[in-house]
């Protein structure tokens, strides 16, 4: 889905720049009052907004970005508690993250996760 969507992003799609991408999202979190540390707490945030965005019909479509900066969040969260590392990947969005080996697509999940309701949290708890 999200090779389909032009993203108008802040910096540079490279693996190196999916911690600025995150840190973006905790700061405009912040700006409203909101503290994110990447632990399960924020993995329980972005479940809820998403839940919020899923309930007002918003469609993929509408917020390409901002699930873009939640699937770095997403990764970022997971890297920092697993020792995970962003790297190239073949997925839609070129950026995945290395955990133990194996290949992850936070950003994919992102994406995923506004139509089917999955969980952040599952997502890391799996990794």
């Amino acid at each position: 889905m999200a090779s389909e969507l032009q993203l108008a992003l802040a910096y540079e799609l490279t693996p190196q720049n999916a911690p600025r991408f995150a840190a973006d999202i905790v700061a405009q979190a912040a700006a409203q009052g909101v503290v994110l540390d990447y632990s399960s707490s924020t993995l329980d945030w972005l479940d809820s907004v998403t839940a919020s965005l899923r309930a007002g019909g918003v469609a993929v479509e509408q917020v390409p970005e901002v699930l873009f900066g939640f699937g770095c969040l997403l990764g970022e969260c997971v890297a920092r508690s697993t020792g995970g590392e962003w790297v190239d990947a073949a997925f839609d969005v070129p950026i995945g993250l290395r955990v133990n080996g194996a290949l992850l697509d936070p950003v994919g999940y992102a994406f995923a996760t506004l139509a089917s309701g999955r969980s952040y949290a599952a997502f890391a708890r799996a990794a």
